[in-house]
């Protein structure tokens, strides 16, 4: 289920002069990487239960640099859990693990409106990292929990932890 990449703005510059009368900073390609990734989910009165979770994550700036604060956009295409009843809404903290030039974890989050019965949840997670040490890094997912308010059954809490092997989401050159 590995997507092929795809291609988003991102905020790395590049500047042309322009006959002496200023500069014009244009933005320069950055790509989401896609991936797909196994996970076992708890999930509350049924018990634990395979689940692939399918995306992109992108970062920018990219390359990025160091000391300067990094956006991650983690953008869930397909989480192959299903509720048999509609969720009126959701919340979604994932880890990020950071392997490369540096070891470091960080958590993107988001949330999200109903979701009808039946119906996979998709949406969007970010969240900021701050590389301390150039080289390339590369980024995989950790820890998901994701909360959904379910009426009759109030908030229900599934926590998600990757199996191996872990795919990399995304390539970062920090100078």
């Amino acid at each position: 289920m590995i997507g092929s990449l795809a291609r988003r703005a991102a905020a790395a510059s590049s500047v042309l002069a322009l006959g002496g009368l200023g500069a014009l900073a244009l933005q320069a390609p950055a790509h989401a990487s896609s991936f797909s990734a196994s996970y076992t989910c708890n999930i509350p009165l049924s018990g634990s239960q395979a689940v692939t979770i399918s995306g992109t994550l992108t970062a920018s700036p990219s390359p990025s640099t160091t000391g300067t604060s990094t956006h991650f956009a983690l953008h869930i295409s397909n989480l192959s859990l299903s509720s048999p009843v509609a969720i009126n809404s959701w919340t979604a903290t994932a880890g990020i693990d950071v392997t490369g030039a540096q070891t470091a974890s960080f958590q993107v989050s988001g949330s999200g409106g109903r979701v009808p019965a039946n119906q996979p949840i998709t949406g969007d997670l970010a969240g900021n990292w701050t590389p301390t040490v150039a080289g390339t890094d590369q980024f995989q997912g950790g820890n998901v929990t994701v909360k959904a308010s379910v009426p009759l059954l109030g908030t229900l809490t599934v926590p998600c932890t990757p199996n191996a092997p872990r795919p990399v989401a995304e390539t970062l050159t920090v100078n």
